[in-house]
């Protein structure tokens, strides 16, 4: 099965996790960092989920009909039944629905994430090896740390400069390759900010030498 990747916006998007244990905490944590609107509804629910900030939490059975208002909705009891009727309730309603650890069950598969603040980096075997994504998740890791996200966001800073400097976009392209590939992630790596933003200058300035 060939699956689209998709990168969405949840900020202030109702989401639901069904389910109180350790794997409806993960999933609570990785939705609250986009900002989302959490609400949980399980009999039992583990003391952390109780301690979060901005998540509505019900302490009940899940019943029929409980999905409808959601954007997204996760499935994550360890009881089967409940995770197949939630699963088909969110089918019957259009809304997409992930049902952890039973990729059959899901209409979106969740990846294993690097996050390093803008810069999102997804792996996934397509449910076929959540631990082999895993794995590669955490060399990704070790490769690209928070360095990677002040590269982002100088980027991010200097793109409308490019905009402004080079009409041309194959310009425009060569000036950002140039800091990408120049010694700024080394400096911003050591923390010298303002030598990164210099020497990313230094690189619009030269890029008709490419």
């Amino acid at each position: 099965m060939a699956y689209y990747p998709i990168v969405v916006d949840l900020r202030g998007k109702k989401c639901l996790v069904v389910g109180g244990g350790q794997v409806a905490l993960r999933k609570v944590r990785s939705l609250l960092e986009t900002s989302a609107n959490v609400t949980v509804i399980a009999r039992e629910i583990v003391p952390q989920l109780t301690q979060m900030k901005g998540v509505e939490l019900i302490a009940r059975e899940y019943n029929r009909g409980d999905v409808k208002g959601f954007t997204l909705v996760f499935a994550a009891t360890d009881n089967h039944e409940v995770n197949k009727l939630v699963a088909e309730d969110a089918a019957a309603n259009g809304i997409p629905v992930n049902v952890v650890d039973c990729p059959e069950l899901c209409s979106f598969i969740v990846p294993a994430v690097v996050r390093r603040g803008d810069l999102l980096i997804a792996v996934t075997t397509c449910g076929k090896s959540p631990a082999l994504s895993r794995r590669i998740r955490e060399e990704i890791g070790a490769r690209y740390g928070s360095e990677y996200e002040l590269l982002v966001d100088l980027l991010g800073k200097l793109r409308p400069i490019a905009k402004s400097k080079f009409p041309s976009q194959k310009d425009r392209e060569k000036a950002l390759k140039r800091i990408i590939e120049s010694d700024v992630v080394e400096l911003l790596r050591k923390g010298l900010i303002s030598e990164a933003e210099k020497r990313a200058m230094e690189c619009f300035e030269s890029t008709s030498e490419l």
